[in-house]
């Protein structure tokens, strides 16, 4: 496998990319966690980073989808058995406060209750409503989206993030442990639910190989999978998501704090 020449793609079929209503459900649930942490820690940290968060993935959104490194097919919203195309801007801004948003609060909310029983347990019924949400939907192989993800411009953001991420942790080590739970909750669930999309081939990877500058797609194989959803999960998941936090909460508790 060659990083800078050869080219990594990971490609998405189903309907999650294009499924409105799912990213309505999503949001919906980290408002009310984010109303929730407000209530009990009176605080404002949750909306401050779900705000920030959206806002900065849907700009990410908007640029994949000027570049053409993310393909994704018009979104739809269905309600009473009717289905509607939603503008292709109205998408993107939906796929920019779930993906970035709403993921980002449900890693930092059950990151933060971590070790205790109760929200354990209401976190596995999210990921068990997940898993069986997915396991219903029928197999397909029609691509809704496809992305490279080793372009230079996403190597070398992923690269400053990590470089980012590692300054802002060593400058204000009392929030290691925080990140870290942070960090271990995203990790968890996006891996059961990256198994289940590989399982059921709602999530696909796809190598094109350099040769005397032409390019040869290699056949799909456990190992690729393995390594390129796996920096999916590890890099693009885990550490860019640590990132908002280290943008959003740190900055936010510094101002709480001085006053």
């Amino acid at each position: 496998m060659n990083l800078i020449q050869d080219k990594y793609f990971i490609i998405r079929t189903g309907d999650f990319a294009t499924d409105a209503n799912k990213k309505i459900i999503y949001i919906l649930l980290s408002f009310f966690l984010c109303l929730h942490n407000s209530i009990i820690n009176k605080n404002m940290e949750y909306f401050y980073v779900m705000i920030g968060s959206s806002i900065v993935w849907t700009i990410i959104e908007l640029f994949l989808n000027y570049q053409q490194i993310r393909i994704i097919k018009p979104m739809k919203v269905t309600w009473n058995n009717q289905s509607r195309n939603l503008n292709k801007y109205v998408g993107i801004i939906l796929q920019g406060i779930q993906e970035g948003g709403a993921v980002t609060i449900i890693g930092l909310y059950f990151g933060d209750r971590f070790y205790i029983g109760f929200y354990q347990c209401f976190y596995h019924l999210l990921i068990f409503y997940m898993v069986v949400n997915m396991f219903k939907k029928q197999s397909n192989t029609k691509t809704l989206s496809k992305r490279q993800i080793n372009t230079p411009g996403s190597l070398c953001l992923m690269g400053s993030a990590t470089i980012f991420n590692t300054l802002v942790l060593l400058n204000n080590p009392s929030h290691f442990y925080r990140e870290l739970n942070m960090f271990m909750s995203m990790v968890y669930i996006s891996s059961i639910w990256t198994i289940i999309s590989y399982y059921k081939e709602f999530r696909k990877v796809q190598v094109h190989l350099c040769n005397d500058n032409k390019y040869i797609c290699r056949s799909d194989n456990l190992l690729d999978a393995f390594l390129i959803l796996g920096y999916d999960v590890i890099f693009e998941i885990g550490i860019a998501y640590i990132t908002f936090y280290n943008i959003f909460i740190i900055p936010y508790n510094h101002i709480i704090e001085s006053k």
